[in-house]
C-alpha cells in the first residue's frame, strides 16, 4: 500500500511539473505582479458577569496575510502567513505556499501545500471556522498536487501539520520521526443556475492494516430568490474495515432569508454519535445537536441589530444531559468596505440536569477588517 501511493504521489507531482515546464519558459521573460490581501479579527469577551465574583474578560486574534504572486497569464504562486490564538500576540507562522498552473478559466494544475474542507458551518458565528469545525470535514492539509477541471477536484499529498501522523524510532539515543499519512481528496460542484452540489469523497491513510479515515458526502447550497437554504449529509469513519469504532452521521440544515431591511438566518445540526464507540475527529463535530436562528433587522446601511435565539446540548455524548438555551442581541456595524463591527450580549439560560443552576451573561466585542 505506502509503495503503491509514493509512486502514485510522485507520479502526478512529475507529470505537472513537465507538462508545466514548456509554458514557464516561455513566460520567464515577464515581470511578476505581487499582489497583498489578508484579514486581521482582535476581539474581546467577558466571563459570567453576573455570577463571577472576580470579573474576567479573554481575547481571540487573528492575522492571516497571503501574498499573490501573478508570473504569467497562466502561471501564478502564493504564499500565506497566519496567526491566531486565544491571546493578544499569537506567534506569526509559515501556513502554507503553492504554484499555479491555469491556461484556461475551466482547468488548473496546483501543487505544493494545499487545504481541503467540506461542509463548513455557513450561518452560525460560533463555529463558521472550518480550521476547527465543519459538519462534512474540517481542514486537511496536505503538501502534493491538486487538479481542477471544470468543477472537478482532485487533490492527493502527503499529510502536513495537524492532519499528518508519525512515527518515531530510537537509534543511538537519538529519536526521529518521519509523517506517514497519505491524503485524497475529490469532490465534484455542479452548478444549477443559481444552486450548487458538491458531492465529495476524502480518504487518509496510516498505513497500517485496516486503520484509516474517510469523509463523504453532499453539500447543497440552493437559491430560489430571496429565500437560501444550505444542507448537507456527512459520513465520518475511521479504521474502515473493522467494527470499531462506529461512524458518525451528520446532517445540517441551514435556511436564510434576505428581504433587505429585514433577514433572517438559522442552523439545525445534528450528529448521530455512538455513545460507547464513537469516530470523533477532535472538535470538527462540536456537539450532538444545535438549533440557532436570528431574526436581524438593518435600520441604515451601516447598521444592524439581530436577535440570536438558540439551543445547545454542548456535548457530543447524549448522556451528558449539559444543554443550554441562549438568547441575546448581536449589534453589526460596516462603516466602511472592509470593515466588520459586531457587538453581542448574550444570556445563557442553563436547561439540562448537568448545566448547573445559574443563568449567565457574557458581552462580546470583534472587529474585522480585510485588506
Amino acid at each position: 500500500m505506502k509503495t503503491s501511493l509514493t509512486s502514485n504521489l510522485l507520479f502526478g507531482l512529475a507529470a505537472a511539473s513537465f507538462l508545466a515546464a514548456p509554458a514557464l519558459a516561455d513566460e520567464a521573460a515577464k515581470g511578476p505582479e505581487v499582489k497583498f490581501s489578508g484579514e486581521v479579527e482582535f476581539d474581546a469577551y467577558t466571563g459570567d458577569v453576573i455570577n463571577e465574583d472576580i470579573k474576567t474578560h479573554s481575547y481571540a486574534s487573528t492575522f492571516d496575510l497571503n501574498v499573490d504572486v501573478k508570473l504569467s497569464d497562466k502561471w501564478s504562486a502564493s504564499v500565506q502567513l497566519e496567526a491566531d490564538g486565544e491571546t493578544t500576540d499569537p506567534t506569526a507562522i509559515y501556513n502554507g505556499a503553492f504554484v499555479q498552473y491555469a491556461p484556461n478559466d475551466k482547468f488548473a494544475v496546483k501543487f505544493g501545500d494545499l487545504t481541503f474542507s467540506e461542509g463548513a458551518f455557513l450561518n452560525y458565528y460560533d463555529y463558521d471556522d472550518p480550521a476547527d469545525n465543519a459538519a462534512g470535514m474540517a481542514e486537511h492539509d496536505i503538501r502534493g498536487v491538486e487538479i481542477d477541471f471544470n468543477g472537478l477536484v482532485f487533490g492527493l499529498g502527503f499529510g502536513r501539520g495537524d492532519n499528518d501522523n508519525q512515527v518515531c524510532t530510537e537509534e543511538d539515543g537519538e529519536e526521529t520521526c518521519v509523517g506517514v499519512a497519505y491524503n485524497l481528496h475529490l469532490a465534484y460542484e455542479l452548478g444549477l443556475g443559481e444552486s450548487t452540489l458538491r458531492p465529495y469523497f476524502d480518504y487518509k491513510s496510516y498505513q497500517e492494516a485496516k486503520h484509516n479515515e474517510m469523509h463523504l458526502g453532499v453539500d447543497a447550497n440552493l437559491k430560489f430568490g430571496a429565500f437560501g437554504l444550505h444542507a448537507l449529509y456527512g459520513l465520518h469513519a475511521d479504521n474502515l474495515g473493522e467494527k470499531t469504532p462506529k461512524a458518525t452521521h451528520a446532517l445540517l440544515f441551514e435556511p436564510s432569508l434576505d428581504l433587505g431591511t429585514f433577514s433572517m438566518k438559522g442552523t439545525v445540526f445534528y450528529a448521530a454519535i455512538d455513545k460507547k464507540d464513537p469516530t470523533l475527529h477532535g472538535d470538527e463535530i462540536p456537539e450532538y445537536f444545535f438549533a440557532y436562528a436570528e431574526p436581524c433587522v438593518r435600520f441604515a446601511e451601516p447598521f444592524a441589530l439581530g436577535l440570536p435565539i438558540e439551543y445547545h446540548t454542548r456535548t457530543t455524548d447524549k448522556d451528558d444531559d449539559t444543554s443550554t438555551f441562549d438568547i441575546g442581541f448581536r449589534a453589526y456595524a460596516t462603516p466602511v468596505e472592509g470593515l466588520d463591527i459586531t457587538g453581542f450580549a448574550m444570556i445563557e439560560v442553563p436547561v439540562g440536569k448537568k448545566a448547573g443552576d445559574d443563568t449567565g451573561l457574557v458581552l462580546g466585542l470583534e472587529t474585522v477588517f480585510a485588506f
